[in-house]
C-alpha cells in the first residue's frame, strides 16, 4: 500500500542521464532516499526545480522494492511555496548553512516528527519575516543540539565559561582548548530556552555573532563526528 506524507529535501544527485537520487527527511518515515526515474526528461511529472535544498514537498511512498535502499515517490508538489529564501541572498546564505547542518548531522535519522515541525516551521518562519533574523542561525543550532540529544545544560553563574565536551557552564575553565570564554558563554546563556521570535531580537554586534556561531558549529562538530568537513558558516560570516 502506498503512503502519503511530507518531507523536507536534504539532497539531490543526477543520475545517469536522466534520473535523480534525492534524499528526503520525511514526516512519517525520517530519512529515505528516492529514485526519480526520468526527471530530466521533458514530459517528466517530477520536475526537477521540486527538489531544490530544503523544499518542502508532499508526495506519496511508493511501496520499497524488496531489498532496495532506494524508494520511489509519485505525486510530488510544494507543500510549502517560498517567497523570499531563494531570491534574498543574506536569506539564501542562511538556507546553504541551514542545508548543510541538516546534511551532516540528520545522517540515518529515524522518525522524529518533533524534529521534523521544527525544521519546517523555522524555515517558514525565516521566509516569511522580513527584518530582524540575523541570529537565526544561532537559534536554529541550539534548538537542533536539543533534538539530537545534547542540548546545554541551562544552570549559570555570571563569570562562568562553557566547557563544550561537557556541555556545560561552570567557574573554572577547562583543561582542554574546547570552551567558550566568559563573555561568549553569557552571550549563549541568553540564547537558551528562547522561541524564535525571542532569539532574532537579541541584540547582539556582528563580532559576538560571528564568535558565537562559530563556538556552536565547534560543538557541533565534538557531538556529530559527521561535521567535521563543514564550511557553510564562512560564507554566513561575510553575508551576516
Amino acid at each position: 500500500m502506498d503512503d502519503k506524507t511530507q518531507g523536507v529535501v536534504l539532497q539531490n544527485l543526477r543520475y545517469g542521464d536522466s534520473s535523480l537520487i534525492v534524499k528526503v527527511f520525511t514526516r512519517n518515515f525520517g530519512l529515505r532516499s528516492y529514485m526519480l526515474k526520468g526527471a530530466f526528461s521533458r514530459n517528466s511529472k517530477n520536475k526537477v526545480a521540486l527538489f531544490q535544498h530544503l523544499n518542502i514537498i508532499s508526495f506519496v511512498e511508493a511501496r520499497r522494492p524488496e531489498g532496495s535502499s532506494l524508494g520511489y515517490m509519485k505525486d510530488v508538489q510544494l507543500a510549502w511555496v517560498y517567497q523570499s529564501l531563494p531570491v534574498e541572498m543574506k536569506k539564501s546564505a542562511i538556507l546553504l548553512y541551514v542545508s548543510e547542518l541538516l546534511s551532516k548531522t540528520l545522517v540515518g535519522q529515524e522518525q522524529n516528527v518533533p524534529l521534523y515541525d521544527f525544521i519546517v516551521k523555522s524555515l517558514q518562519w525565516l521566509d516569511l519575516v522580513e527584518d530582524h533574523y540575523a541570529n537565526f542561525p544561532l537559534y536554529f543550532t541550539l534548538e537542533l543540539t536539543r533534538h539530537l540529544g545534547f542540548y546545554p545544560k541551562t544552570a549559570f553563574r555570571p563569570g562562568d565559561c562553557f566547557d563544550m565536551m561537557e556541555g556545560v557552564f561552570g567557574h573554572d575553565y577547562p583543561l582542554h582548548p574546547y570552551y567558550l570564554d566568559a563573555e561568549s558563554a553569557s552571550l549563549l546563556k541568553a540564547l537558551l530556552c528562547l522561541g524564535i521570535e525571542e532569539a532574532c531580537s537579541l541584540p547582539l554586534q556582528l563580532q559576538q555573532r560571528r564568535e558565537l556561531l562559530d563556538g556552536l558549529v565547534l560543538y557541533m562538530r565534538l557531538h556529530a563526528p559527521v561535521m567535521k568537513e563543514f564550511h557553510s558558516h564562512e560564507v554566513l560570516q561575510v553575508v551576516l
